[in-house]
């Protein structure tokens, strides 16, 4: 087993990371005051590729691998602490490759070259006012209308639904079927007629609308369709294995960065005589987050192996290891990268609780991950004892229809 990246993996590396300290951070406070990317921000990001990466380049993307994907994921949550920007990163990442992999050849011709290009937005919508992960209750409907969807019912807290809105694009929606048990995963741009929405106001992540998206029985095209009719709840949820993946990337990236703030500064702030870091108490700390940090971050790369291996390739002979693996990183990432921050607030003391320091950007924009984004703490715990137990043991009927 080589860890080793490779000499093309290395100079990407180097160029996010350019970009990250050259280019996000000298906009990050601005992503969070103003509460939006900045557009040249955007514009380098789309002239580096970085939109929608996995996408083949016969769509606009440029096929990169996972590993590749994971690598920028966590360049840019290192860059841009507010975790605004890693999140609009990484959502079209993960289900740009689902449309590319389960899309009509209309749809990927239609949908992907814009979203490759950062001109319109890609996002994912499944969770719904009542609950985010309780999809056997969930309330959205579509039925089959001649060559149309029609789907009705209410998603929320969902990201980037008025960039969407207001640069174009849409979410991939997970909805029931009105007449059947099974599941249509379809796209639905977020400014169809019968859409409204009603924006919501977050702690942290302040660059990337959260917003409320009803559906008045919005019709869509049939070629809008992903995967098999009824079967959409599998193509879901391999998009999440993606998804979660990027977003353990970023948390990396995050932690790694506070860890790094927090060095620099224990070396040069002195008490009583001498640098902070010659306390042992502090010492004692920086060791044990660099060690959980790098744990996390090998792991981390090991899920993006595996989905190069198997999920990309449409191998699922190894399902339940890489949803193991998957679930594991999105379960410890963020716990780690907000422990990272928040012990590194301590050690800077009063001057760590200002936002002139900038640490508490990362505190609000982690605390999102650990909260629901992608899939809650206690839903990957669900996940990691369903496969270590098996499906009997689950507390609810798994979801039918594929």
């Amino acid at each position: 087993m080589d860890f080793r990246l490779s000499p093309d993996e290395e100079a990407f590396q180097a160029t996010l990371r350019r970009f990250g300290d050259e280019v996000l951070r000298k906009n990050e406070q601005e992503i969070d005051d103003k509460g939006v990317i900045p557009e040249h921000v955007l514009s380098e990001m789309a002239r580096l590729g970085l939109f929608a990466m996995p996408v083949p380049e016969a769509y606009g993307g440029m096929g990169a691998t996972a590993v590749q994907t994971e690598i920028a994921a966590e360049e840019i949550g290192r860059g841009d602490f507010s975790m605004a920007t890693a999140v609009y990163f990484l959502l079209e990442a993960g289900w740009g490759w689902v449309l590319a992999k389960f899309g009509t050849e209309e749809a990927k011709q239609q949908i992907l070259p814009s979203v490759c290009q950062g001109k319109t937005f890609l996002g994912i919508a499944t969770t719904e006012p009542g609950g985010g992960s309780d999809l056997a209750n969930m309330r959205t409907r579509s039925w089959r209308a001649g060559k149309e969807f029609v789907v009705d019912g209410e998603k929320s807290f969902l990201s980037g639904v008025m960039e969407a809105r207001e640069r174009g694009g849409g979410h991939v929606t997970l909805t029931r079927q009105k007449d059947g048990d099974g599941f249509n995963f379809l796209y639905v741009p977020a400014s169809a007629k019968g859409t409204s929405a009603q924006k919501l106001v977050n702690m942290g992540r302040m660059g990337i609308s959260t917003a409320l998206l009803h559906y008045d029985e919005v019709h869509v095209p049939e070629h809008h369709l992903l995967g098999a009719e009824g079967r959409g709840f599998g193509v879901a949820m391999q998009g999440f294995q993606v998804a979660r993946t990027f977003v353990a990337a970023a948390c990396v990236g995050a932690a790694e960065r506070a860890i790094e703030t927090g060095m620099s500064y224990i070396k040069e702030r002195r008490v009583f005589g001498q640098p902070l870091g010659k306390f042992e108490g502090i010492q004692f700390e920086l060791a044990d987050l660099y060690v959980q940090c790098e744990m996390v971050k090998w792991q981390v790369r090991r899920a993006a192996w595996l989905i190069d291996q198997y999920t990309f390739r449409g191998d699922h002979s190894h399902r339940s290891e890489v949803d193991r693996v998957v679930a594991s990183v999105k379960l410890t990432a963020p716990q780690i990268a907000f422990e990272a921050v928040r012990r590194v607030m301590m050690w800077f003391g009063a001057s760590g609780y200002t936002k002139e320091v900038g640490l508490e950007r990362g505190l609000r924009g982690i605390m999102s991950y650990m909260v629901g984004a992608e899939g809650g703490l206690n839903v990957m715990r669900m996940i990691l004892g369903r496969e270590l137990l098996g499906k009997e043991f689950l507390p609810y009927a798994p979801p039918a229809g594929g």
